[in-house]
């Protein structure tokens, strides 16, 4: 696909990003933290993350049992704050599963295993093709 899709009539609108986990309380945690927003806890030990200064969808970590495996097919990607750096980030739970090298970007994981781009603001992202979690 060359050139952009002309826009059609939305069907739906999008509602929540849903995050799979073994702890939903310690992946919830880690992107409260992350992005600054607060985090709910339900009955069920799932985690429920209401949009935040950012405006963005609420996010939503659900307990499941099975671990995570094999390479993730949706990812998020995230610019640090001014004067952020990816230690804060690795200080929160994030472990490196690529630093930067003929890429712009960190690939890190959450507590969780979840792989996830992180860009220093001078170096964000251009668009989304920019950003792909290597295999």
């Amino acid at each position: 696909m060359n050139a952009a899709t002309p826009a059609t009539a939305m069907i739906a609108r999008f509602r929540d990003l849903c995050l799979d986990a073994n702890d939903p309380h310690a992946v919830g945690t880690f992107w409260g933290a992350v992005l600054g927003r607060e985090v709910e806890l339900d009955a069920n030990g799932d985690v429920t993350l209401r949009p935040g200064a950012d405006g963005g969808p609420s996010i939503s970590v659900l307990r499941v049992p099975e671990p995570k495996t094999g390479k993730v097919r949706i990812h998020l990607d995230v610019t640090l704050e001014p004067g952020q750096e990816i230690t804060d980030l690795l200080g929160l739970g994030a472990t490196v599963v690529a630093e930067p090298d003929a890429v712009r970007w960190w690939v890190l994981a959450d507590p969780g295993g979840n792989e996830f781009c992180a860009f220093l603001p001078e170096t964000d992202a251009t668009n989304d093709a920019d950003a792909e979690v290597p295999v």
